[in-house]
């Protein structure tokens, strides 16, 4: 069982590098991203390439009652976001729709949360303003 301050630092730790790989349009390579992968299996209890058959309301109510419902809401979000960033070209629907509703779990987890965080506005900016 991972520890409750060290799950909300790795939380914080993970959702800053996606954000930061998203805004700056840096692509890591895989190996980069194994032990990240890990621990986001590990807080969200299944494997990241489940999100992709998952839809929001599903996630927000798995978390619902959760000690860290916002912020493990927030790395679906983000895993999302970052999944939809690596496909290819050859799968649009599926990439817009993990856009979508990652942007969609980000504009929740805004709404909802008793934090504010400057990178979580900033990336519901270039979301909104950007196209896929």
């Amino acid at each position: 069982m991972i520890k409750q301050d060290y799950l909300i630092r790795m939380i914080q730790e993970i959702i800053s590098l996606i954000v930061n790989a998203l805004l700056q349009k840096k692509k890591y390579r895989w190996s980069e991203w194994t032990e990240y992968d890990d621990l986001t299996r590990q807080i969200l209890g299944f494997p990241s390439e489940d999100l992709q058959g998952m839809n929001i309301e599903e996630l927000i109510d798995r978390y619902k009652g959760d000690p860290n419902e916002m912020g493990k809401t927030e790395l679906a979000a983000m895993t999302m976001l970052k999944i939809s960033d690596d496909m290819g070209t050859d799968d649009l629907l599926r990439k817009s729709k993990l856009r979508q509703d990652g942007l969609a779990l980000l504009k929740y987890v805004q709404k909802e949360s008793n934090s504010f965080s400057i990178q979580r506005v900033q990336l519901i900016d270039m979301l909104e303003t950007s196209q896929p």
